[in-house]
């Protein structure tokens, strides 16, 4: 028997995707405000969603609440998209391959170079024009976020450190990648759109998700970025390490700066021109190579196929008296 999504328009199947993200997300999340007070004794788990956080109780709950949403809406979504519309969860989202190393090692150095230009970005996308309003909005968003990232990532204890660095490393690195590139973008590239146009799409989504402003912009680029690297290795395994360190790099060098290892907060100071235009130039040498090294990227339409027609096959010799 066919996967029921298999044979159904993209348009469709994207709309259900999101649909269903949107319902795990909603759901998981309600689900676990009402764990909160009994694990963390919250008083007020409608604070701990908006990120009104006061005691370390607040902050325990905060990471749970979003270690355990991300998983419930990504990794569920996806898992159950790929159940209906393939059947085959570890091979259509590519983790049964992994990447070549010159690809992986390629990838973990790029990711590191982007580090440089990233702060350009956000500042190209601060100059987009903006009705006053919409500046106001953005200015009191900028200022909460800021205020919860010096909340979260101020910690000084190595152990909340780590959890820290789980939360916000570990858990989207596997939960978004799972989702925007193996579901999302698999679809796309399955469904014969131009890997171009899919790559764009997806990380356009990608930076969507994230609901922030001013970083849109850089968070587009990223999540382009993360799909390029999942097409021309055709693993999920290299945009997954490739996101893990972008995002482990500020944990770590928030921690540093907070335990004094190192006197300056790297993740605050403004980049010098001449090294974001390095940084540029080396970026798009490092596409160059992967351009030169990819791997095929398997749909593995072929694969499904050869399956259908062996459980047709089967199913015809049982019905055969």
């Amino acid at each position: 028997m066919s996967p029921p999504l298999r044979r159904l328009p993209l348009f469709f199947v994207l709309a259900m995707m999101f649909s269903l993200l949107l319902l795990n997300l909603s759901v998981v999340s309600y689900f676990c405000l009402y764990l909160l007070k009994p694990l963390f004794g919250v008083e007020n788990p409608d604070a701990i969603s908006r990120g009104q956080l006061v005691s370390s109780a607040d902050i325990n709950a905060f990471l749970f609440l979003q270690a355990v949403s991300s998983i419930g809406g990504f990794v569920l979504t996806a898992i159950l998209m790929i159940k209906l519309e393939t059947g085959y969860v570890i091979s259509s989202l590519k983790f049964n391959r992994l990447p070549a190393l010159r690809l992986f090692i390629l990838g973990i150095i790029t990711i590191l170079i982007a580090q440089f230009f990233i702060e350009f970005l956000v500042t190209v996308n601060e100059q987009l024009p903006f009705s006053s309003k919409m500046l106001d909005l953005i200015k009191k968003v900028q200022a909460d976020e800021a205020r919860l990232t010096n909340q979260l990532l101020g910690v000084k204890s190595f152990g909340m450190f780590l959890v820290v660095g789980f939360v916000f490393s570990v858990v989207p690195a596997i939960g978004e990648e799972m989702f925007f590139r193996g579901l999302l973008l698999g679809t796309l590239l399955k469904r014969k759109v131009h890997p171009v146009a899919a790559i764009i799409a997806s990380g356009f989504f990608f930076a969507i998700a994230h609901f922030q402003f001013t970083n849109t912009l850089a968070i587009w680029v990223l999540g382009s970025f993360l799909g390029y690297l999942y097409y021309v290795s055709g693993s999920l395994w290299l945009p997954v390490a490739a996101h893990f360190i972008n995002n482990f790099l500020s944990v770590l060098l928030k921690y540093l700066y907070n335990i004094g290892v190192i006197s300056t907060d790297v993740t605050d100071t403004a980049t010098p021109w001449y090294i974001t235009l390095a940084s540029f130039v080396l970026f798009f040498g490092c596409l160059y190579l992967f351009n030169k090294w990819k791997e095929r990227f398997d749909t593995g339409e072929d694969d499904d196929d050869s399956n259908e027609d062996e459980l047709a096959t089967n199913e015809n010799v049982l019905d055969t008296p």
